[in-house]
C-alpha cells in the first residue's frame, strides 16, 4: 500500500460506519510530488485475518481484527478505523519515457486507529480503468476532490487479498499424462496428475503478465521462490516460483496436532520464516498461470504438491474480469452463489494466515520438514 501519512481521525463516531471527517481532512489536498513521489512511500501491510473470512472488519464491530505495518517505525498491530472510496481523484503517474500523465479515477483509502493512512490497490473486481490507473505505472501524486458527493464513506471492512494471484510462475513443470510439462505449454483437455483423483482433464488455464513497473509499484505481488529441498528431501526437485497466495501442501505431525489432520494447504507467503523460502525480488517481471479443474485439486509442480485454482469468491476476484467470465461460462452456478454459505469444498483444510504462520514457526523451531 502507499502510505500518505499520519492524519487526524476521520471516523470520530464509532456508532456509524461513515468517515465523517474524510472530506474535511483530505478534500482538496495533494499527497506526493515530483521531488517526493508516492511510489517511494510503499509500505508492506499484513492483514491478520484470524477467522479466515477474507476481510478485516473496522474497529466499530465486535469482530474487528488487526493489520501489521511499520509505517510509524517498529512493526506493530493496529485496528482498521475506517476505509472509503473517493471518485474523481486526480492521479499523476510516471510514464516509461519519463513524462507524466494525470488520470481521474477512483482511489481507495484506509486509516488505522492511530491515524496512519494508506492508499489501497483496487480489488480485481474494480473497473478496468481504475485497475489500469492505479497499478500499471508508478504513482507520483494524488489530489483528492473537495466535492462531498465524490466520497463513498459507508464501507464496513477491507479485503485481505486485493491484487494477489494464486498461480504458478512461467517454467513451472507440472506432472501430466505425458510426464512433466512447463505450465505455459498446458492446454484445456490435457490430463494432469492429481493427488486425490489421478489423471484429470484440465478445464481451463489462464495467464497474466506483471511487468517491472507493476512489481515496482506493488512489491507485495513479487513471486515467492521455494528453493530446491526447502520443503523436504528433494522437495521441490528444483526451485519453484509461485504467487504469494499460492497454497503449498504441508504434511506433518505438527499439522496434525494443530489442526487435527496431517495435511493442510498454506499460502506460500505464510512460509517466509523458513529457510529456503524467500521473496524473489530479483525477478523484474513475472508471468502467472492459473489451472482450473472441476474441483479444487492438488497437483505436482516441480516435484512439490501444490493447489490448483480455488474458486472461492476472493480467489475469483484475482483473475480479472475477462478470465472470470470464462470461468463462469464453465461453471454458471458460481455467478449467483452466496459467497458466505456456498463456498466450494477445498482439497485440504485452509488455515487462516495467523495459524499458518504459527505452523511455519513451529516447524522451524523443531527443525521439521513441511513435506514429511
Amino acid at each position: 500500500m502507499i502510505y500518505i501519512g499520519k492524519l487526524p481521525e476521520m471516523d470520530v463516531n464509532e456508532r456509524s460506519w461513515e468517515a465523517e471527517r474524510a472530506v474535511g481532512t483530505i478534500g482538496g489536498q495533494t499527497y506526493g510530488n515530483a521531488d517526493d513521489p508516492l511510489y517511494r512511500d510503499l509500505e508492506q501491510v499484513t492483514m491478520n485475518d484470524r477467522n479466515g473470512d477474507g476481510v478485516i472488519n473496522h474497529d466499530n464491530t465486535r469482530y474487528s481484527e488487526t493489520i501489521t505495518h511499520s509505517a510509524s517505525g517498529d512493526s506493530q498491530d493496529y485496528k482498521v478505523d475506517t476505509s472509503f472510496l473517493v471518485r474523481g481523484t486526480e492521479v499523476t503517474v510516471l510514464n516509461d519515457d519519463g513524462t507524466t500523465s494525470t488520470i481521474v479515477t477512483t482511489v481507495r483509502v484506509m486509516q488505522d486507529d492511530q491515524g496512519n493512512t494508506f492508499i489501497m490497490p483496487p480489488p480485481e473486481g474494480a473497473s478496468r480503468s481504475e485497475i489500469e490507473a492505479m497499478t500499471s505505472k508508478p504513482i507520483i501524486s494524488v489530489e483528492f476532490p473537495e466535492n462531498p458527493k465524490c466520497y463513498e464513506l459507508c464501507v464496513k471492512s477491507v479485503f485481505t487479498d486485493r491484487t494477489c494471484f494464486p498461480c504458478f510462475g512461467r517454467g513451472t513443470m507440472i506432472e501430466t499424462e505425458f510426464g512433466p510439462m512447463p505450465v505455459e505449454d498446458l492446454r484445456a483437455g490435457m490430463r494432469i496428475w492429481t493427488r486425490d483423483n489421478g489423471l484429470k482433464p484440465l478445464l481451463w488455464i489462464g495467464s497474466r503478465h506483471l511487468g517491472a513497473l507493476h512489481l515496482k509499484s506493488y512489491p507485495n505481488l513479487h513471486p515467492i521462490r521455494i528453493s530446491a529441498g526447502a520443503l523436504g528431501q528433494h522437495t521441490p526437485g528444483r526451485d519453484l516460483v509461485v504467487s504469494p497466495q499460492h497454497r503449498i501442501l504441508v504434511r506433518s505431525k505438527i499439522a496434525q496436532r494443530m489442526f487435527g489432520t496431517f495435511e493442510v494447504l498454506v499460502a506460500a507467503k505464510q512460509l517466509l520464516q523458513l529457510d529456503g523460502i524467500d521473496i524473489a525480488t530479483d525477478l523484474e517481471q513475472v508471468d502467472y498461470f492459473h489451472m482450473l479443474f472441476d474441483r479444487h485439486e492438488i497437483v505436482v509442480s516441480d516435484g512439490a504438491e501444490t493447489e490448483s485454482l480455488y474458486t472461492g469468491p476472493e480467489a475469483l476476484k484475482t483473475v480479472g474480469p475477462a478470465a472470470r467470465e470464462e470461468i463462469f461460462a464453465l461453471f454458471p452456478d458460481l455467478r449467483d452463489r452466496n459467497p458466505v454459505t456456498e463456498l466450494p469444498p477445498a482439497a485440504r483444510p485452509l488455515p487462516s494466515g495467523r495459524m499458518a504462520r504459527k505452523l511455519a514457526v513451529r516447524h522451524k523451531q523443531h527443525g521439521k520438514q513441511l513435506a514429511g
